[in-house]
């Protein structure tokens, strides 16, 4: 990226392609559906007050009137239960609403930190703006309960709730709630990982609910659990770090990790850790370009034409492409640039962005997780890897999930690709055939197995894992998988014992991310060649090719619209070697 926005910039162009969508009475519009979906309303508001009391900011007038009118409008919302929810659930075919569920709990924040920063910057108020927050029971107005990720969020706006003096609620009653996460079962908090667990273990929603509970401690909580919260979130911290790609986003892992909240919660994270002292010195240096990291990769967001995009692509909203089933521009969109407005109240921005080179200098790591994650992420220099040994079908498959090259670069192979008519999920990998020639396929990677050697480190900059599958058509049977990184790439070899078939490897490769670059497949001898504007990647195979086939529409993945090439290779055996470099370098 050679122009990069400065983050208050970033800031400014999201809420402003959001004005037109802004309602008389302050209801926030999402663009394809014309109505308000579950929380964006709340979040805009927050931006807008962030924007509207910042000297440096422009238009401070009108950012606070929006500001004011917005937060009206959520909280009206929020404080009267009996009023329906807004929109939840969409269907991509149709571009229906299917779903109202009640997502007042994640407006609490937003709210209570937009009337924060309005008083404080003598904005005169509205008295019943303070009736209706002292007004709200939590029990009835919010949905869950801790030790729900949702309640992390409600619980984060009630300590400021308790702050202006508002809030039945005690801080003994505060502690109490924190406790329940700490509490041990199914829904919770790993310490040894750092991790928050819930039904699929998504990425995503522990980065959210560390970075709520990082926000409490932000916004003051003192309370009895305090210490251990400091020590779960120091652990969650390196965590988070290992888990970052080169390219600043995060590893796959279950659901919404394509979404751009993902980014700017990364962003707000690493620069909140730093504000509070978390880690070690040298995490908190590490956050700091993790942070910028995180953020060149949320710029990336800005789509041609309409609002900031709520995945990580930029093609048209109707499209859907990397939208989960209750994504919508109208929330998740507000909800990532909200995440940069909280950076921005605590520093980020203030230091002069690093460059690329610094950026992509990273020092080897290293990240092996047993259970119950099985997954693993591999970073040196510019180039990163996530692998997972044992993942779940809904959303991803086994073997390398995620390929990154380096900073601002967008030809990169990060997360699993589906037909647009369905079947499995397929990441660049090994498939068998009985027969040579053009013959159906069987790619382990989807396969349901169990590990016969857990993902374990191997080298300085590698990962390995051996899965059996008991079922099916490869049954009896073992896949061996190991990857190492190289200064440009990685090397990969696959081996599945006394297999005397033929060997594929599939490459699902990103064709559109919706900016007006395609991807172009050049056959090689022994692979292909991808090149998007001055970036390029090379998939080479060890061996001889009776067939190079390149499919370049019909998939998708998260990050846009995607193609298949399939490289046969000419001879029988048990091992598929293949490596990928990237340049320029």
């Amino acid at each position: 990226m050679t122009d990069l926005p400065s983050p208050l910039g970033l800031l400014e162009a999201g809420v402003s392609a959001w004005a037109p969508h802004l309602q008389s009475d302050g209801t926030l519009h999402d663009p394809v559906l014309d109505a308000p979906t579950q929380y964006g309303t709340a979040y805009l508001a927050w931006c807008c007050a962030v924007l509207g009391t910042r000297p440096d900011a422009a238009d401070g007038p009108v950012q606070r009137d929006r500001a004011v009118r917005a937060m009206a409008a959520a909280l009206a919302h929020t404080a009267d239960p009996s009023r329906p929810p807004h929109a939840s659930g969409f269907d991509r075919r149709t571009l229906s609403v299917t779903g109202r569920l009640n997502h007042r709990d994640f407006t609490w924040p937003p709210l209570l930190k937009t009337r924060r920063a309005l008083a404080a910057a003598g904005v005169a108020l509205d008295p019943d703006v303070d009736v209706q927050v002292a007004g709200v029971d939590v029990e009835t107005a919010f949905r869950a309960r801790p030790p729900s990720n949702w309640a992390a969020v409600w619980m984060s706006g009630e300590l400021l709730r308790v702050q202006a003096g508002l809030a039945p609620t005690t801080p003994a009653q505060l502690d109490d709630w924190v406790d329940v996460f700490f509490a041990g079962g199914e829904v919770g908090l790993d310490l040894e990982l750092g991790l928050y667990v819930e039904r699929g273990l998504p990425n995503a929603y522990d980065l959210f609910t560390r970075l709520h509970l990082t926000d409490l401690l932000v916004q003051g909580y003192d309370g009895r659990n305090r210490e251990r919260l400091v020590a779960f979130l120091s652990t969650g911290l390196r965590r988070s770090l290992d888990l970052q790609l080169s390219d600043g986003s995060m590893a796959s892992g279950y659901r919404s990790a394509g979404q751009t909240w993902v980014l700017g919660a990364q962003v707000a994270l690493f620069t909140a850790s730093r504000v509070l002292g978390l880690g070690s010195d040298a995490d908190r240096e590490e956050a700091r370009l993790a942070a910028w990291r995180a953020y060149r990769a949320l710029a990336l967001g800005v789509r041609p034409e309409g609002v900031f995009s709520p995945v990580q692509n930029v093609l048209p909203p109707e499209l859907r492409v990397g939208y989960e089933a209750y994504t919508a521009d109208g929330h998740y969109s507000p909800l990532a640039l909200a995440f940069l407005a909280d950076a921005l109240v605590h520093g980020f921005g203030e230091d002069e962005p690093p460059g690329a080179a610094e950026l992509d200098a990273r020092p080897a790591v290293v990240r092996v997780e047993g259970a119950p994650t099985h997954r693993g992420a591999v970073s040196r220099g510019r180039v990163s890897l996530a692998v997972q040994a044992a993942a779940d079908p809904t959303y991803d498959a086994s073997g390398l999930v995620d390929l990154t090259f380096g900073t601002g670069r967008s030809l990169v192979f990060v997360s699993a690709a589906r037909h647009l008519e369905g079947g499995p999920w397929l990441v660049p990998g090994l498939a068998l055939r009985d027969e040579p020639g053009a013959s159906p396929v069987t790619p382990p990677g989807p396969l349901p197995r169990r590990l016969a050697a857990p993902l374990r480190a191997e080298g300085d900059v590698g990962l390995a894992f051996t899965a059996a599958f008991d079922d099916g058509d490869l049954a009896g049977r073992e896949h061996r998988w190991s990857a190492s990184l190289t200064g440009s790439g990685v090397d990969v070899v696959e081996t599945v014992p006394g297999w005397s078939g033929r060997r594929t490897l599939l490459v699902p490769y990103l064709h559109d991310r919706g900016d007006g670059v395609p991807t172009a497949v050049t056959r090689l001898a022994d692979g292909v060649r991808f090149a998007r504007g001055a970036e390029w990647v090379e998939v080479r195979v060890d061996g001889p090719l009776e067939r190079r086939s390149v499919l370049p529409a019909g998939y998708a993945n998260r990050r846009g619209l995607c193609g298949l090439v399939r490289l046969d290779l000419a001879e029988p055996g048990e091992t598929l070697r293949w490596s990928v470099t990237s340049g320029p370098a």
